[in-house]
Order: structure tokens, then C-alpha cells, then sequence
């Protein structure tokens, strides 16, 4: 696998993908016809001296030409959810790529069509660009006129026909928002009528002209398509789209949605938050979910929030809940995130009567009890483990960007019991907060506790701001010498 980020987007590209892009590639070999000489005659002619060199040649480049639309395709909708605040990644596997989300905030229903179009944005301009340079090049070298020719005509091609609404397609997707927007729950369906129809278009084409490959596309087609309907049911998101919208519930039956806000929690325990989120904001949002459903919904979304650490959020969540109990530990862990250790620091310590053998709690309370400065207390509780209540007490000033109070309590873990990772956190913590000198002091620490993995150092987007200094270079230098 090769690995690179562009625009501090991570993409993954599988040797299967490059190997299948070869092979697409190649079949321009026959079918491309364009001016000039080259590659055309060393290509077509079996006897000519440079034939195989040509032929390898010219596979390896359509490989990366390929490979490079495919990219540019999947940056486009990557590039459109990192401006609405996802946290994107691309993985290029096979024939296709994908564009999938480590960390997102919900999207409306126009930006999910903007991020869908994106990608067909990207290919189109591609393709504009390639075909003027074909056009235009009657002093370019033939080889250019080749290339360009065939990443016009692929990207152009390409683009007309993943706008189609068909099931697995941007124009699949974007089918199903724009006619959910129009006719509410009922649109989704109406999309995948379509994308029945045209999968009967290609099978009675097939049939026609004895093209066996046709079925076999149209019965792909027809099996996404009903498990898209199967999908759509059970209350889930597929393809990417939200599906379950604002207003979807209106209309169903309480076991229904029942069904549904226990679907959304299932998904939460299998850590899928993105899609729990997607399904809960549309059962809190309809207007005549039952209270005690909409207050379930409201307590999964607080959880949510609290694994994205956005605690204002988690409380305005919690807030709403009607006819349940939040869990002190949630609400406590709401307060301590936006800093308010006052209010968490009592609800922690109900939280742990609570649940007395909950070690996690237990640190919890000992970590904001740091952070309200209460230390000595922290010391004081039974069965505490400080390197624990102040390695705490470290990730939530973190999130909450306090990264000198964060530093300190990471370095304080450290001189409890010294580790390699501890003074490593610690360092990472004190560069974020400017202190760099602080950071280096840390990072020699954490050499001389036995840290080698220099290159998660290096490439560490924590220790940025170090990587200008000539004690930070000669550092990772003695790093990569020793023996890992």
C-alpha cells in the first residue's frame, strides 16, 4: 500500500487498484485513435523493434493516469467535507475509490449535494482541461496529444455516467437527496425506482444485443438497489447520504420508531457514530416523535457528542431528556469538557458511589479533581493509581486546547512513574503550547526512558512546530540510530 495526504487529507492506494488501473488503461491501446505516430505504430505493430518497450511503457502511464483520476475524483468530495468540517480520508482499492469519514458533524441536505457533486466537479474539469490540451496541440509532441486525448475522453465519459442515477453512483445518491428534499420520505423510493428502471434499460439492451456482461451489470444494479430499500426500512444511511432525514418519522408507527432509535444505539455500540448520529438527529427533529423515543435519541446524541469531545453540545443534548435518568458520569464528563469542574466534581463522586469498583469513574473524578485543584484530595481517594488521575486530568485539558495545564499533568504522570510515553505526551503537549524548549527537555526524557519510534515522531502533527529546530532534527537523527 502507498500512503500520502494531500491537503492534510490521508490517501491509501491498495497495489490492486494500480494493478486494475494498468489494465484499464490498456485497453486504450486498441480503441484510442489519434494523430501522429506515436505510440500508435510501436503499439500496433508486433514486429517493431520497440515494441514491448512501448507497451510497458505506456500501461505503467495509463496506470498512474488512471489512478490520478480516480484520486482527483475522490479528492473532490474529500476536499467538500473537510470545508463542512468532516475529518475525510481516501482509500483507492480495486477499480473504484472511497471516501470515507474518521470524524464528521452532520451535514444538511445541501451540503451532502454539494460533497456528492464534487467529485463530478472534479472529474469534468479534468477532462476539460485534458481535451483542450488535445485540441489545441498541433505543435505538442504526439505523445501528449495521446495522453491528453485519452484522460479527456475517460474523464468526460466517466463523468456523464456516474451522474446517472444508478445505485452505488454519485448521481445514485444524489438522485436520492434531491427527491427526499421534494417529496419527503416517499423521494428515496422514487430514486430507487429509477435505478430499477435503468438497470431494466441495460437488461433488455443486453438481451438484445446477446451481451451477457449487461445482465450481470443490470442484476448488480437490481441487488443494491433492494438493499438500499432494505436499509431504508431499518432507518439507516447508505451510500453515504443521510437518508434518514429531518421529518422522515413523521407518519411512522411508535414500534416503528421504536425500531429504529434501537437500530441508531446498535450502531453506537459497534462505534459506527457517525451513522447513530445521522439516524438520532432525525427521530429528536421529527415533530411527532413519542417523548420517551425523542428523550432516548437525546441521551445517544449526548453520548456521541462526548466521544467528540464537544461537551456543550453532549449537555444541550442531555438537557432535553424527558422521563429518563442521564447517568451522572455523562453529565459530569459534559461539565468537566467545557470546564466547569465545579459542577462535574460532585457528580463524579455520585458517579463513583455509584459504581465503586469502576475504575475509569474513579480516575475520572481523581483528573478533575486535579484540574479544580484539588490534588491532595485526588491522593486522598481510595484505591486512586495518580499516574491514572493525572494522565486524566492531561486528555481533557487537551481537548479542551489548555495545552500548558495539559503538559503539566502529562509531566506529572511522568515524575509519578517515569515511561517513555508518558514524557512523550508530556512533550507533545508543551509544543502545542509553544513551549518548545520544555518540549525537547521532555523528548530527551522520553529517549532516555527506552521511546524509539521515531518515525511516529516525525510524523506526529503534535510536534510541528519542532520540526525547524536543530535540536528536534539532531534529536530524531539519535533516534533513528539506535536499535529499535
Amino acid at each position: 500500500m502507498f500512503r500520502f495526504r494531500f491537503a492534510q487529507i490521508p490517501v491509501h492506494l491498495h497495489l490492486t487498484h494500480f494493478a486494475i488501473s494498468a489494465f484499464v488503461g490498456s485497453m486504450f491501446f486498441v480503441s484510442l485513435k489519434t494523430r501522429g505516430t506515436w505510440p500508435r505504430a510501436a503499439l500496433t505493430d508486433l514486429t517493431h523493434p520497440a515494441h514491448t518497450r512501448t507497451v510497458v511503457l505506456v500501461t505503467l502511464l495509463w496506470a498512474l493516469l488512471v489512478s490520478f483520476s480516480v484520486i482527483a475524483h475522490e479528492l473532490g468530495h474529500a476536499l467538500a467535507l473537510r470545508a463542512f468540517g468532516a475529518k475525510p480520508h481516501v482509500h483507492l482499492v480495486g477499480l473504484g475509490g472511497r471516501t470515507l469519514i474518521e470524524q464528521q458533524v452532520p451535514l444538511e441536505w445541501w451540503q451532502q449535494l454539494l460533497m456528492n457533486l464534487a467529485g463530478p466537479a472534479a472529474s469534468l474539469s479534468i477532462g476539460v482541461i485534458a481535451g483542450l490540451i488535445a485540441l489545441g496541440g498541433a505543435h505538442l509532441p504526439d505523445g501528449i496529444v495521446y495522453f491528453s486525448t485519452g484522460l479527456a475522453r475517460g474523464n468526460l465519459w466517466w463523468t456523464v455516467i456516474n451522474l446517472l442515477p444508478v445505485t452505488g453512483l454519485d448521481g445514485g445518491i444524489i438522485a436520492s437527496i434531491v427527491l427526499t428534499r421534494i417529496f419527503g420520505r416517499p423521494g428515496f423510493l422514487i430514486a430507487q425506482a429509477l435505478a430499477l428502471g435503468l438497470a431494466g434499460v441495460v437488461a433488455f439492451f443486453s438481451l438484445v444485443s446477446g451481451g451477457y456482461l449487461g445482465l450481470v451489470l443490470a442484476a448488480f444494479m437490481v441487488l443494491r438497489t433492494l438493499g438500499n430499500i432494505g436499509a431504508w426500512q431499518r432507518g439507516e444511511n447508505t451510500d453515504g447520504s443521510k437518508l434518514f432525514l429531518a421529518g422522515d418519522a413523521a407518519g411512522l408507527k411508535p414500534n416503528a420508531l421504536q425500531q429504529i432509535v434501537e437500530r441508531a444505539e446498535a450502531l453506537y455500540r459497534e462505534r459506527k457514530l457517525t451513522e447513530a448520529q445521522f439516524i438520532a438527529l432525525g427521530v429528536v427533529e421529527a415533530t411527532d416523535t413519542p417523548p420517551l423515543l425523542r428523550s432516548r435519541a437525546h441521551v445517544l446524541l449526548g453520548w456521541i457528542s462526548l466521544k467528540e469531545g464537544v461537551g456543550r453540545r453532549a449537555l444541550d443534548h442531555f438537557s432535553q431528556v424527558q422521563g429518563l435518568e442521564v447517568p451522572p458520569h455523562a453529565l459530569a464528563a459534559g461539565f468537566s469538557l467545557i470546564g466547569d469542574e465545579v459542577r462535574a466534581i460532585p457528580l463524579w463522586a455520585m458517579a463513583s458511589q455509584r459504581a465503586p469498583n469502576d475504575q475509569v469513574i474513579l480516575h475520572e473524578w481523581a483528573g478533575a479533581l486535579i484540574r479544580g485543584g484539588h490534588e491532595v484530595t485526588a491522593r486522598a481517594l481510595p484505591n486512586v493509581d495518580m499516574v491514572r488521575a493525572f494522565s486524566a486530568a492531561e486528555r481533557v485539558h487537551y481537548v479542551r486546547k489548555e495545552f500548558e495545564q495539559g503538559a503539566r499533568a502529562a509531566e506529572a504522570a511522568f515524575h509519578e512513574k517515569p515511561h517513555a510515553t508518558l514524557a512523550y505526551t508530556a512533550a507533545c503537549a508543551w509544543a502545542q503550547a509553544g513551549k518548545l524548549d520544555d518540549a525537547m527537555r521532555l523528548l530527551t526524557l522520553a529517549a532516555e526512558n527506552g521511546f524509539r519510534n521515531a518515525a511516529e515522531a516525525e510524523g506526529d502533527p503534535d510536534l510541528r512546530p519542532l520540526r525547524t529546530k536543530p535540536e528536534f532534527v539532531a534529536w530524531l537523527a539519535g533516534l533513528k540510530s539506535q536499535p529499535s
